[in-house]
């Protein structure tokens, strides 16, 4: 198999960087008291995470992870760039926030943690760069209380299957080769100097509700949205609600984010 993880870690650590500086993640907003986290997973979460334990997987550079310890809860974050875990330590101390990071690529995370969470947290670009579903969801049942809940918010396949002007499908929707891409920029401003390498797999959403029942968790909730939360395409226009963006040639046509709400 390809070293999917060196190639990967060599350019998240480029946008770690770049993303930090970026008008995308706004961190000066974001140290002023903007809300990090979106609409579709604050719709899962309980209103009051003071004194709850949460394991954020695939956590990048952190602000999500330290949104929750803004909340009051007891926040661990897991990413495999050292550079994002790097800007996740500094960001939380400019925050005068509490949290613990955790660099290592998620099937390794057993050798570096023992105990169990009231819920576990990952979303939006996650589980592309995974290539084992199986394992992925034994590792969140692992880290997951009795009664604890897994919380998941990604990007819909059908938002991934075009070719760059969308007028025809470039990508098999089933298809469980790894996809393998030269990359000149990453999905946010300011990061045109990313470049590399990327390996990435397209999971079925039934592949991925298949892998979490199989590890024992019971679903409560699967939903879809039209929207993605996220200007993250080129070819993103505004859907008539802040924080709502729609593909320019299919608004509203097709799902661009789902969610699920399972339980241990």
């Amino acid at each position: 198999m390809i070293d999917y993880l060196k190639l990967n870690q060599e350019q998240w650590d480029q946008r770690a960087k770049a993303h930090l500086t970026s008008d995308f993640y706004d961190v000066p907003g974001w140290l002023a008291g903007a809300e990090s986290l979106k609409a579709p997973e604050l719709a899962l979460l309980p209103d009051d995470l003071t004194g709850l334990k949460i394991l954020h997987l695939q956590c990048h550079f952190g602000q999500d992870t330290l949104s929750f310890a803004r909340r009051g809860a007891i926040a661990t974050g897991v990413d495999l760039s050292p550079s994002a875990i790097n800007a996740a330590e500094d960001l939380a101390q400019k925050a005068g926030l509490k949290a613990r990071f955790i660099n290592c690529d998620l099937y390794s995370l057993p050798e570096h943690l023992n105990e169990k969470f009231d819920i576990v947290f990952t979303s939006y670009g996650t589980i592309t760069w995974l290539p084992d579903l199986d394992e992925w969801a034994a590792i969140v049942n692992r880290y997951l209380k009795p009664g604890g809940q897994f919380v998941f918010a990604e990007f819909h396949n059908m938002a991934y299957l075009w070719n760059d002007d969308r007028t025809a499908i470039k990508y098999p929707y089933f298809n469980p080769e790894p996809i393998v891409e030269q990359i000149t920029k990453s999905y946010t401003d300011g990061s045109d100097e990313v470049n590399g390498t990327e390996v990435n797999w397209d999971h079925t959403i039934s592949s991925v509700v298949t892998a979490l029942l199989g590890a024992g968790l019971t679903l409560r909730g699967f939903q879809e949205f039209d929207y993605s939360p996220y200007n993250c395409f080129d070819d993103m226009v505004p859907a008539g609600k802040p924080g709502h963006w729609h593909l320019r040639q299919m608004p509203g046509l097709i799902p661009l984010v789902y969610t699920l709400d399972l339980v241990k």
